[in-house]
């Protein structure tokens, strides 16, 4: 019992290390979106989120991603970092989940779904932070770079889950 609670949590650790290394690499590139979306991103370590949904279930995935919102936003800045991630994070991850269950999404139209789902959760958030929820309004904006992430996290989990590597790594 004790071999597998340590390999669950090197494994859980694992799949956290993987997405900060892709939160930090993302900030170290040059990003095509922001010019026709300001503030946007490719989101790359949704790529862990969405990898760990499918294969690992909910709680583990909600665990996984609280840490590496907590990790992140301490890399961040400002507390309102931290407000955007978990409204993005577990809209997203919630919306995700369901998606899931239901019979026909693709991982590309999951991944679209969580796409969309966090940029409303972060607009939501800047609606509350300001106290005017007029910030929705700006979700037309965000949906295109909602629908270029979506689509390419989608293509890199969809590749990463037909390789089978993750499907091995089963917490049981």
């Amino acid at each position: 019992m004790k071999k597998n609670n340590t390999k669950k949590l090197i494994l859980l650790s694992l799949m956290v290390a993987y997405s900060l290394a892709l939160y930090i690499l993302e900030t170290l590139i040059p990003n095509p979106l922001v010019a026709l979306f300001p503030g946007a991103k490719l989101g790359l370590s949704n790529i862990i989120t969405l990898i760990c949904l499918l294969n690992f279930g909910f709680k583990d995935t909600f665990s996984i991603l609280s840490v590496r919102i907590i990790l992140s936003s301490m890399f961040a800045g400002p507390v309102s970092y931290l407000l955007f991630s978990i409204a993005g994070g577990y809209l997203s991850l919630g919306a995700m989940y369901l998606a899931s269950k239901v019979k026909g999404f693709s991982i590309i139209g999951i991944s679209l779904i969580g796409a969309i789902m966090h940029n409303i959760g972060q607009l939501l958030m800047a609606g509350l932070i300001i106290e005017n929820l007029s910030m929705i309004t700006y979700l037309p904006f965000m949906l295109g770079a909602s629908i270029v992430s979506g689509i390419f996290i989608g293509i890199v989990v969809k590749f990463a889950d037909n390789s089978k590597v993750f499907s091995k790594l089963k917490i049981q």
